[in-house]
């Protein structure tokens, strides 16, 4: 019961890594915000506990601030605190920068950093309220370490929220605010699998166990940096790839 009675606000939690944190945030004892734009995030939330009394679902464009404001204080108004923020919300689209549009560029970039900056700036002030709280922003490999396959606008989100994870712990370490990101490899989520199986394999490349990455090898790890035993950790960018990127 590592997050016993804490509030966790996960985004892009109807599906793979959000919904495995989601998961994992509640078998630990939390209560779990999920925010998605899926349709059936309500539904999601009911599946994981049908009392409706832990989980509450938020419709979330996270890139939108209008919906991330009023969302934000509705998760205050409704739990009355937040203690823990995962930022997993995400899109990508992987072409060569010569076929890449600025729209898909922009796209990108407007929902993985953006949407983390949008969070952070709304959350941050409920969880001062407390003076503490906890952030874990995903992030990738492909922001850590130029990967065959992957998009540059994918690249440069993901190594924004890693700049911006840093400077996080910096400016909110004396409000008692955790900042902290994870750079998973290659993981199997339904996203994923609309990614050709050759780039795929592309991603894994040089990987020193033979261990796929699955959502709840994630969610592990959130977990863990979202708890007490995280204590004496912020401003790092956790990676979790079987040993693909070793620095």
């Amino acid at each position: 019961m590592e997050l016993k009675d804490r509030v966790c606000i996960v985004t892009g939690a109807a599906r793979g890594i959000g919904l495995a944190i989601a998961k994992r945030c509640l078998a630990e004892g939390g209560r779990v915000a999920l925010w998605d734009i899926a349709k059936d995030t309500e539904k999601v939330a009911a599946s994981l506990d049908p009392s409706k009394t832990s989980t509450r679902a938020w419709l979330v464009d996270v890139s939108n601030e209008k919906q991330v404001q009023e969302a934000s204080a509705g998760v205050e108004g409704h739990f009355k605190q937040v203690d823990v923020l995962v930022n997993c919300a995400g899109i990508l689209i992987h072409k060569p920068i010569e076929q890449m549009s600025l729209k898909e560029f922009e796209d990108v970039l407007r929902v993985n950093l953006t949407g983390t900056f949008l969070t952070c700036k709304y959350v941050v002030p409920i969880m001062k309220k407390r003076g503490k709280g906890k952030i874990v922003n995903i992030a990738s490999l492909g922001g850590r370490t130029g990967r065959p396959g992957v998009g540059v606008n994918y690249a440069a989100s993901k190594a924004g929220v890693i700049g911006m994870t840093q400077t996080l712990a910096r400016e909110l370490g004396p409000a008692g605010i955790y900042a902290n990101a994870i750079a998973p490899g290659p993981i199997l989520t339904d996203l994923t699998k609309n990614v050709p199986p050759e780039t795929f394999a592309k991603w894994n490349a040089g990987r020193a166990v033979t261990k796929n990455g699955l959502p709840e090898d994630v969610a592990d790890a959130a977990v863990f940096l979202a708890s007490d035993r995280s204590d004496w950790i912020t401003g790092v960018t956790l990676d979790i790839n079987g040993g693909i990127f070793i620095p």
